[in-house]
């Protein structure tokens, strides 16, 4: 069925709202539960655990969307608190140059707000790179969930020590295939540091409608993989270093970007219709050295 006929979305509506109220029941009828396990049990154990294991089954159901599970507004912000990069020359400077309307930047628009994100970052921004370009570069983002870092990989093995974070990233839940580059890891023995920053600082771009992936697809797919990006929330100036994970999403969705939990949180976007505008552009970073995540 094709996903922009009326059938699909229709079907695709209904799902999605049958799929909150089952994730609302869950965290209304086992809150407690679920925030004990992220306060008190070890990643390792919940993976054993068959009780709790049926809990991380009933958040994660096959077929789930990035957007039907919804974060709690009651549930802890991050306990690091982003500075805002908004000072007053910053928004003045951005402000001048956005269109008050959504809509693709001009080659001047571009150019002018890469180099205000460069000076103000002070690393080395465009809206192309290496000759190649996204089909734009300030859109809307929208929520993603995590995705299969490695073959058996569970919600379980993305807690992490905070009980906050774990409070306010785990009811996203697992995304239902991996990634547009499959797993981060071929193995658990495998995964690395850089592997577990690549999948939580990961951002979804629209790789297919970048001018001529279709043509030459092979480069443009090797030249989109883990590329770094910088993703700005002009409104308040929060910042996040991210990657290139996968692919989407559709354009009818009316997005034109998709962030992790993680990348949604820092940019101030967790809350509400988890959607917001943002500028997006490639980080030239040869040598590795910026690090990802927020600024």
């Amino acid at each position: 069925m094709p996903k922009s006929s009326k059938k699909y979305l229709t079907l695709s509506k209904k799902w999605q709202k049958r799929h909150k109220a089952i994730n609302e029941k869950l965290w209304t009828k086992h809150k407690d539960a679920l925030v004990w396990i992220g306060e008190k049990i070890p990643a390792k154990e919940k993976l054993a655990s068959g009780a709790v294991g049926a809990l991380m089954l009933a958040n994660t159901l096959p077929g789930t969307t990035a957007e039907a599970g919804t974060i709690s507004t009651e549930l802890a912000k991050p306990k690091e608190v982003i500075a805002s990069n908004k000072t007053p020359e910053f928004s003045s400077a951005l402000k001048s140059v956005l269109p008050n309307e959504m809509r693709p930047l001009t080659p001047v628009e571009e150019e002018s707000i890469g180099k205000i994100l460069s000076d103000q970052f002070q690393m080395s921004v465009s809206a192309s790179l290496d000759g190649k370009r996204l089909n734009r570069s300030y859109g809307y983002i929208g929520a993603e969930q995590h995705l299969a870092r490695y073959p058996g990989d569970g919600m379980g093995g993305h807690l992490g020590p905070d009980a906050n974070d774990n409070r306010l990233f785990y009811p996203s839940g697992m995304a239902p295939g991996l990634g547009a580059w499959g797993y981060f890891a071929p193995s658990q023995l495998l995964f690395t540091q850089k592997d577990a920053d690549r999948e939580k600082w990961y951002i979804a771009v629209q790789t297919f409608d970048a001018p001529g992936y279709l043509t030459n697809t092979r480069e443009m797919s090797q030249f989109f993989k883990y590329r770094k990006m910088l993703v700005v929330n002009p409104k308040t100036g929060q910042a996040v270093v991210t990657d290139i994970a996968d692919a989407g999403p559709a354009q009818w969705t009316g997005k034109h970007l998709g962030g992790s939990p993680e990348v949604m949180a820092y940019l101030g976007l967790q809350h509400g219709m988890r959607k917001g505008a943002v500028l997006y552009y490639f980080i030239d970073d040869p040598n590795d050295t910026i690090p990802l995540g927020p600024i």
